[in-house]
């Protein structure tokens, strides 16, 4: 007996209710990426996650952080008018960096300016495939799973030929990288520096994880077959620190924990650089700064000249300084002079922090008595092959000159992320210059260039010199150049805190004063 016509009334009415509900699930995540973040733009690109936006921009929408605003603003007019000098096939190359979290501070600004540069030098004079950027806000890393989300947006845009940036040493760049290798995306990371992180995990260097956390993938390589890096790793930065610096430091100062692969990762290189028994390791709690001023005060019992090996992040290395010249002050130190050891992250010293209290501790560090007297001393390993013009560089005008060209502050050049950025983005750029202009770029053309950057005629031109890769895609060659850290406006006017290289086998060198 045929139904009613209601019956199929409300069967229709069910189906509807139900395919409704389905699509309001399926459309939440995109209306709440279009009510908190875009600048109200009709675009679900960018979204919230932890308090902040993060996603994929192509300028000049600057995730809602004014430091950014100028760098995007160039970014998105370099997008646009890519293709006025380029007449091959166009191409899009992503940008990943943390803009916010803690252990960027504002070298981030500086980092991002640096690939802008690069895209500009890509799209300039010799240009054979007009170059867009597509950036990504990975967030801070503590948060929500925000850098694997924005790295999966960016890996399902196939036309995103490579990735540069990728992020900072921390287990959740290894996953980031894993997730672009399965698509099949090369990437040429510019600040990675720990241990673990290539396609090897290190193996060639014989590392120890049994000082990192249980739950880390590193150990075992990340990004296959496809994961690049211009910064030199920890392990050729501790031999360097070593050939300058002989002796075996009094102390060995380290965060609480092992959650931070670039400590967990470089410790364990250090005891064996200086052999022997352990060396005395000093801890502090990278939560609570007021653990660094003890730690100041233990070292300045001793009564001697004293040596730092300082194995943290670069934020709070200017903390540990001006303890040391209060402690100097008020006469409760007995060291007859402190030499502090670090590797690359002693570069942030050099440049102005964003949160008012590091920049205060950074500022009075830098013009306190003891340093620029000289009883307290900085020497560190450079995360770039080079900070200025130097006779193994000679593509450094070429950066400076794009740099200032995009309306950029030289200033921002001198902690060296803006130099690595370069180099990581024009790596990915002298492997797309080298395919045929008429045809389509492939990412596995692009990764298959790249992977043949193994010897000195084939090296990258980099703004730091040349770049040539391992077989596990560590830069190769020579390892980075060891500095000291001089005050302010002391060498011939550079527009950054300037620095003098260490050499084996000589003394500590002087800074130039009055220049």
């Amino acid at each position: 007996m045929p139904r009613p016509w209601t019956d199929w009334v409300r069967l229709g009415a069910v189906v509807i209710l139900v395919v409704g509900t389905l699509s309001g699930i399926a459309a939440r995540e995109p209306l709440r990426r279009l009510a908190t973040c875009n600048d109200g733009w009709p675009s679900a690109a960018a979204w919230a996650a932890g308090g902040e936006c993060v996603g994929l921009s192509e300028g000049p929408y600057a995730f809602g952080l004014p430091a950014f605003d100028h760098v995007m603003r160039v970014i998105d007019e370099q997008n646009r008018t890519s293709a006025e000098g380029c007449l091959g096939t166009p191409v899009t190359v992503g940008v990943l960096l943390t803009m916010t979290d803690e252990l960027a501070g504002s070298r981030a600004v500086h980092e991002l300016e640096g690939m802008a540069a690069g895209q500009r030098r890509a799209n300039d004079t010799g240009c054979v495939h007009p170059m867009r950027l597509v950036v990504g806000n990975l967030g801070d890393y503590g948060g929500e799973g925000a850098a694997t989300a924005v790295a999966r947006e960016l890996a399902q845009r196939g036309d995103v030929v490579a990735v540069a940036g990728v992020g900072l040493s921390d287990q959740t760049t290894a996953e980031v990288a894993d997730l672009l290798a399965a698509e099949k995306i090369p990437m040429v990371s510019d600040l990675v520096t720990a241990e673990g992180f290539d396609q090897s995990g290190s193996a060639g260097d014989d590392p120890d994880f049994t000082r990192c956390d249980e739950d880390i993938t590193y150990p075992h390589g990340v990004g296959k077959d496809y994961f690049y890096r211009v910064a030199f790793r920890v392990a050729v930065q501790v031999r360097a620190l070593g050939t300058v610096a002989p002796a075996r430091p009094d102390f060995v100062m380290v965060p609480t924990g092992g959650s931070d692969p670039y400590t967990c990762t470089t410790l364990p290189f250090l005891h064996r650089q200086y052999g022997g028994d352990p060396l005395l390791e000093v801890k502090f709690d990278a939560e609570e700064p007021t653990t660094v001023l003890q730690t100041a005060r233990r070292v300045c019992a001793t009564a001697k000249d004293v040596t730092i090996a300082y194995l943290a992040r670069g934020r709070d290395l200017g903390r540990l300084l001006y303890s040391l010249d209060e402690a100097y002050t008020n006469g409760q130190c007995a060291a007859t002079s402190i030499t502090v050891l670090s590797t690359s992250d002693g570069n942030r010293l050099r440049t102005t922090e964003s949160d008012p209290a590091l920049e205060d501790l950074r500022s009075k560090a830098l013009s306190s008595p003891s340093f620029t007297g000289g009883r307290v001393r900085l020497l560190f390993t450079r995360v770039a092959g080079a900070d200025g013009p130097e006779q193994g560089n000679p593509q450094w005008s070429a950066f400076e000159e794009a740099y200032a060209a995009a309306g950029f502050d030289l200033a921002h050049i001198g902690d060296g992320w803006a130099v690595n950025a370069y180099d990581a983005l024009s790596t990915v750029v002298t492997a797309v210059r080298a395919l045929p202009a008429a045809s389509t770029v492939q990412r596995s053309q692009v990764n298959i260039t790249i992977g043949g950057f193994t010897s000195p005629e084939l090296a990258v031109a980099g703004a730091g010199g040349p770049i040539v890769f391992d077989n596990s895609g560590n830069r190769a060659g020579a390892g980075p150049a060891v500095v000291r850290l001089c005050p302010a406006g002391s060498a011939g006017g550079r527009p950054y805190v300037p620095t003098v290289e260490a050499k084996p086998g000589e003394p500590t060198p002087e800074c130039l004063r009055g220049a």
